[in-house]
């Protein structure tokens, strides 16, 4: 789909009041997304951009060098054979948690899914880790697929030698061996699966691939929300295609909930495909909307009578929250928190009550992200004539950059997992960057980075929208 991208204008507010329109414009720019939070109002100082500090690049973020794993090319003896293998890689390369080997660096083949393990050819090839996936009939259920995913350690010089005197190739054992049972029409989302399972077995923490994101982009008149899977794939639009849809949040049920005027009408909370009203009892045109983990309360951004104001709690009883003037872009955390932005006239990224961003930055859209090296927030600031995402702990302290001057980064999203971020970039980027595996990464569109490793950050789709979210799917029953 081709975007067409205009000046940023207030959304649908001929049935605000007047004196709303100022109310709207630091959030407007949150709800369109034409427009990236620029440094400091017109006029204003501009902020020492020193205090962002420089991102990290390979070789100065004091971490180890990924492990290398190889992955066994099999000779696909179908379908589902050749989308597993596709899927698994894609992901792993993905994942920022292994420098994924070329095809060609593979020791000779062919290799089918019963060949040997030739584990020191591997380890000869640099292979530290080698994964060899591939599909096979489930037993006594002719409508159902199994995927396998078997790991494998490769040997040191002194391990293989003693193999080879002890113990013959074929007899190798795969270090972990999962199966994942799925529907033939469901492959795709199994391979998912499959992958977070490796990833639990070789890392410790479960990927977070078997998951989807949402989000809202202008089509047109109209703005619509998409849904699109963990790695690019599988783009589809959710609710109709002649109004204007914002905020949208994965809610109970794994359904998508959003805002939708139509007519210029004020905002209502809808669901699904068939935009279901949901009622609210917040006064007011909802142009923000959230939820926290298990889906039991919402938090609204609330236009009413020129101002906008955040309602919290379960939906049935929802509440005014105390905020900072012009709040707006709810985000739920740990325990229920909220981290939202507001301000007058640089927005801040705020928690509870206390400002968490850097002063002097126009700041938005904060995400909590779970990561293995603790509870961070993620957000976007304007710098210049761009915007880059930062990162800090929720005090606000250990500010880092995870891009730096590479066009407007907006609209972050943590993994399920809590090691990637998604977010849109306009994509000034170099060609061939660091880890983009020789592939053309320049130009706007939807990214994915490592956020121990932002210099891995990696295209997967060419849209670009605003408001994204990321959620894992729902269990298989």
């Amino acid at each position: 789909m081709t975007l067409r991208r205009r000046t940023w204008r207030p959304l649908a507010i001929a049935f605000v009041p007047a004196a709303a329109t100022i109310a709207l414009l630091a959030f407007g720019r949150q709800a369109t997304g034409d427009t990236p939070p620029t440094a400091s109002p017109a006029g204003s100082a501009q902020p020492d951009e020193s205090l962002l500090g420089t991102i990290e690049v390979n070789g100065s973020a004091g971490l180890p060098p990924l492990p290398k794993m190889g992955v066994v090319p099999i000779v696909p003896t179908g379908s589902a054979d050749s989308l597993v293998n596709l899927v698994v890689r894609r992901d792993m390369e993905l994942s920022g948690q292994f420098d994924v080997l070329g095809e060609d660096t593979a020791p000779a083949g062919p290799f089918t899914h019963t060949t040997p393990m030739d584990l020191g050819g591997w380890r000869d090839k640099g292979a530290e880790y080698v994964l060899r996936v591939f599909a096979q009939p489930a037993a006594n259920d002719s409508a159902k697929t199994e995927l396998v995913g078997e790991a494998y350690l490769t040997p040191t010089s002194s391990q293989a030698g003693a193999q080879k005197a002890g113990n013959p190739v074929g007899d190798v054992k795969p270090a972990f061996r999962g199966i994942v049972a799925t529907a033939t029409t469901e492959v795709r989302a199994a391979s998912h699966r499959l992958v977070d399972l490796v990833l639990g077995a070789l890392t410790g923490r479960p990927g977070g691939f078997a998951s989807q994101m949402t989000y809202a982009e202008k089509v047109g008149r109209w703005r619509r929300v998409f849904a699109i899977d963990s790695d690019g794939f599988d783009l589809r639009t959710i609710g109709p295609d002649n109004a204007t849809a914002v905020s949208p949040a994965f809610g109970p049920g794994a359904q998508i909930y959003y805002a939708l005027s139509q007519d210029y009408s004020p905002f209502r909370v809808v669901q699904g495909p068939n935009a279901t009203p949901v009622p609210v009892n917040a006064p007011g045109s909802i142009l923000g909307l959230a939820f926290n983990a298990d889906h039991t309360k919402m938090a609204l951004t609330v236009m009413d009578s020129g101002t906008s104001q955040l309602w919290t709690g379960p939906r049935d009883h929802l509440q005014a929250m105390p905020t900072q003037p012009l709040a707006n872009h709810p985000a739920f955390g740990p325990m229920d928190k909220v981290a939202y932005v507001a301000g007058t006239p640089v927005q801040r990224v705020y928690l509870g009550e206390k400002p968490v961003s850097p002063p002097g930055f126009m700041a938005s859209a904060p995400v909590f992200c779970d990561t293995p090296q603790g509870l961070l927030l993620v957000y976007t600031v304007g710098v210049g004539s761009g915007a880059d995402i930062i990162a800090s702990d929720t005090s606000g302290s250990g500010v880092r950059r995870l891009t730096q001057h590479e066009g407007a980064n907006t609209y972050a999203a943590c993994s399920p997992d809590g090691r990637l971020v998604a977010f849109f970039s306009t994509g000034k980027r170099r060609l061939g960057a660091a880890g983009s595996g020789g592939r053309d990464d320049s130009g706007a569109g939807l990214f994915i980075m490592p956020i121990q490793r932002p210099w891995l950050a990696k295209k997967i789709s060419n849209e670009l929208g605003e408001s994204l979210r990321w959620e894992p799917l729902p269990p298989v029953k």
